[in-house]
């Protein structure tokens, strides 16, 4: 029963999402849009006009693509196809998802015929409620044989709402095994060669890959379209003192900002504040007694404002003492300076040869340390230790003064 409510969910979701636009396939080719249905509802397409093609979900103008390649045995592809749906609900006029097979028929025993199945049931303008029954009843035929399978696959189709007599004769003429060798040299022309694979905006998943990563992963690509061209001109001013104050939801902590030292961090930190960067963002990655890390929207760790700047490690300025605020950036990059910055809770470890000198110090926390030291523990790159990390405490606001 509970197998059945699953599969009945999943088929609403697909129904709906067809209906809201962007559920149907991608037009097909030529070829294949005049084939003719006959007197009893088949489509006899010849085998020449079987050829790959993707499959939608979402507006075709969302700002974030996603491309899955995937085989419907393969348990993480189940996975990633049930995180996709869930973040699908979550950002409908964001993301459109595509589908491409990639069937892994040496791993995968039904890889082929599974695939076929889906293919059967696009032919009556159903891929996505199949595609819904295969992944959640995937446990259950994974566990049977090739020809146990394919009588499954006639019950499947029934669920599905297809045509049986009109699926197994799609099915079993054998019109789509071609289709199997034609989507892995689809795959295999453009680099791609394992499953799942995922691609966001046409770049490889670089993420953590369950939901909390997939999601992050949303957040960069949405991140990267809103940046900014070039860094900001100079307008610190002469024999100004610039201090800031950020605001939390824990507290207000009070920098001093130390122009001389560090002037274009300096800068760049007052010109993001100014236009909001930091606004409600986080502490996203916060380690108990040693660091507390923010200036990333996407809370990936992997966000920036689209520029970089100049480094001012060599100032003079050492990890020698807590609340010191500094550039952060990829270890062993430091001409990747951007937006993200951290405060020290405490005289970092192994400074001399891990910190000084490798990171541009540009302030100093004269009041609110002890906020710093209480900010809720996080780190979104750990999966073993924050499967689920907790919310990270806000900036509600920054405000900069001059004296």
């Amino acid at each position: 029963m509970d197998r059945l409510r699953g599969i009945s969910v999943l088929l609403g979701i697909a129904i709906f999402l067809a209906g809201c636009g962007g559920g149907d396939p991608t037009p097909l080719p030529p070829a294949i849009s005049a084939n003719v249905i006959d007197d009893v509802g088949l489509v006899n397409p010849t085998p020449e006009t079987i050829e790959p093609r993707d499959y939608r979900l979402g507006p075709e103008d969302a700002p974030v693509t996603m491309i899955m390649y995937a085989d419907f045995q393969c348990v993480r592809c189940a996975r990633y196809a049930q995180d996709l749906e869930t973040l699908r609900s979550e950002f409908p006029d964001t993301i459109q998802i595509i589908w491409r097979h990639l069937p892994d028929t040496v791993s995968n025993d039904k890889a082929s015929l599974a695939l076929q199945a889906s293919e059967a049931a696009a032919h009556q303008g159903r891929f996505w409620d199949m595609h819904a029954v295969l992944f959640t009843t995937r446990e259950e035929w994974a566990a049977l044989d090739v020809d146990a399978f394919r009588a499954k696959l006639s019950e499947y189709a029934a669920t599905a709402g297809l045509d049986v007599v009109a699926f197994d004769a799609a099915l079993n003429d054998g019109r789509f095994e071609e289709l199997v060798e034609a989507y892995r040299e689809q795959a295999d022309n453009l680099g791609i060669v394992g499953v799942p694979t995922l691609l966001i905006n046409g770049e490889p998943l670089n993420d953590r890959d369950d939901l909390f990563g997939l999601r992050g992963a949303i957040e960069l690509a949405l991140l990267r379209q809103n940046g900014y061209e070039a860094p900001p001109p100079m307008t610190l001013r002469e024999n100004v003192d610039y201090r800031a104050e950020i605001v939390t939801s824990r507290g207000t902590i009070t920098l001093d900002l130390l122009e001389d030292d560090a002037p274009i961090a300096v800068n760049n930190f007052i010109f993001l504040t100014r236009e909001g960067w930091f606004d409600r963002g986080t502490f996203f990655l916060v380690i108990p007694d040693f660091y507390a890390q923010s200036g990333d929207p996407s809370e990936t760790g992997r966000g920036n404002a689209g520029y970089f700047i100049e480094p001012e490690n060599d100032n003079g300025l050492v990890f020698d003492e807590p609340g010191r605020v500094a550039m952060s950036h990829p270890e062993g990059e430091p001409d990747r300076i951007s937006s993200q910055f951290f405060i020290t809770m405490e005289t970092l470890p192994n400074r001399e040869e891990e910190w000084d000198g490798k990171y541009t110090i540009f302030g100093q926390v004269t009041e609110g340390l002890e906020i710093v030291r209480h900010l809720t523990a996080r780190n979104p790159g750990d999966p073993l230790r924050f499967p689920n990390p907790p919310a990270g405490d806000r900036i509600l606001s920054i405000r900069i003064e001059e004296r």
